[in-house]
C-alpha cells in the first residue's frame, strides 16, 4: 500500500466509524458517504491538498483514492455480512420441492454466496443490494410473511393458490428472500448499468429484456430452480404492465424498496406515525409509478398498522 492510500485509508476510517452512520449497513454506510464526499468535494479539497494529506493533488484524484479506500471497507465487512445472512437468516431447503437440477440446498447456497459477491463487484448492481441486505438480515421479510400466512387473506391466497407454492410458510418465506438477492441481477446485466438519476432507486423494464436477463443469470445460478431466478428478474417489471407476474416478484420488489433506506431502531416521535405504516400509505399513492400491486400494498399497511411497525 502506497503512502497515499495509507493517507486515504485513515481519513476514510475515521469517517466510516462516525457514530452518526451506527446501526446503518455497510451499503448504506458507503452510500452515505459518497454523498458527503461528493457534496462536500469544494469544502474538503483544501484541506486534502495540503501538505499533511495529498499536497498539491487534483481534487478528482483525491476523490479517487478515498473512494477506493471506502470501497474496501465496505467490501471487508460485506464479506461476512454474505455468510451471516446465507448462514443464519435463510434457508435453501425449498429448492428441494421445486422443478430443477439435483443439488444440495448446501450447494445452491454456496452458489448465491458466490453471485453476491459478483453482483456487490459492480456499481449499480451494488447499490441494489442495499435492500434486499436490509430486509433478509434485519427479519423485516420474517414478521411479515408470519402475519400474511397468519392473515389468509390475498397475499397468501396469491402465493398458494395462484403461484401454487406447495411448500412449507418458511420455506415460501425464504423464496421470497432469495427472490430479493436475485433482483438486483437486472442492473448487473444491463448494458452500461441502469441508473436513476431521480435517485429514487427506480428500475422498470420490458419483459422482452427481463426474458434476456434470466436466461444470463441463471448461467451463474445454474443450482437454482430456473423459476426462482425468473422471478428475481421479473420484480423490476411493472405489475400494471403484467398483471400476471409471480407473487413472489411483487413482494421482492415492495420489499426490496421498503428496505432500501430501513433504518432498524429509529424511534419514532410520539403522535407520529410508525415507519413502515407511513412508507406504505405513500407508497400506496404512487403504486402505479413503482409498478407495485396496490392489494399487496393495502395489505402491508395493515399489518404494519396493527402492528405498530
Amino acid at each position: 500500500m502506497s503512502v497515499e492510500q495509507e493517507k486515504a485509508t485513515t481519513f476514510v476510517g475515521r469517517l466510516w466509524e462516525n457514530p452518526s452512520l451506527s446501526g446503518l449497513s455497510p451499503l448504506q454506510k458507503e452510500e452515505q458517504l459518497l454523498q458527503f464526499l461528493e457534496i462536500n468535494g469544494k469544502t474538503l479539497q483544501p484541506t486534502l491538498a495540503s501538505g499533511a494529506f495529498f499536497p498539491d493533488m487534483p481534487w478528482p484524484r483525491i476523490l479517487e483514492l478515498l473512494k477506493s479506500a471506502l470501497s474496501n471497507f465496505t467490501n471487508k465487512a460485506l464479506s461476512p455480512l454474505y455468510e451471516a445472512i446465507l448462514e443464519k437468516k435463510m434457508d435453501f431447503a425449498f429448492t428441494q420441492h421445486m422443478p430443477h437440477r439435483s443439488a444440495a440446498p448446501a450447494a445452491v447456497k454456496a452458489e448465491m454466496a458466490q453471485f453476491l459477491k459478483t453482483l456487490s463487484g459492480q456499481t449499480n448492481s451494488r447499490k441494489e443490494l442495499t435492500g434486499p441486505l436490509m430486509g433478509v438480515g434485519t427479519g423485516v421479510i420474517d414478521r411479515y410473511m408470519e402475519k400474511i400466512f397468519q392473515r389468509q387473506k390475498y397475499i397468501s391466497f396469491e402465493l398458494r393458490k395462484v403461484q401454487r407454492l406447495k411448500i412449507s410458510t418458511n420455506e415460501v418465506t425464504d423464496l421470497v428472500k432469495a427472490t430479493m438477492l436475485i433482483r438486483p441481477s437486472v442492473q448487473f446485466f444491463s448494458p452500461g448499468g441502469q441508473s436513476s438519476s431521480s435517485g429514487r432507486n427506480l428500475i422498470l423494464i420490458s419483459s422482452a429484456f427481463a426474458n434476456k436477463v434470466t436466461v444470463e443469470a441463471a448461467k451463474s445460478l445454474t443450482l437454482m430452480p430456473e423459476a426462482v431466478v425468473k422471478a428475481g428478474v421479473n420484480s423490476s417489471l411493472s405489475f400494471q404492465d403484467n398483471p400476471y407476474m409471480e407473487s413472489t416478484a411483487r413482494l421482492a420488489a415492495v420489499f426490496s424498496h421498503r428496505c432500501r433506506n430501513l433504518k432498524p431502531g429509529m424511534k419514532v416521535d410520539r403522535g407520529a406515525e410508525s415507519s413502515d405504516k407511513s412508507w406504505f400509505s405513500v407508497a400506496r399513492k404512487n403504486y402505479k409509478f413503482y409498478g407495485f400491486d396496490l392489494d399487496m400494498l393495502v395489505e402491508l399497511h395493515g399489518i404494519a398498522a396493527e402492528n405498530g411497525w
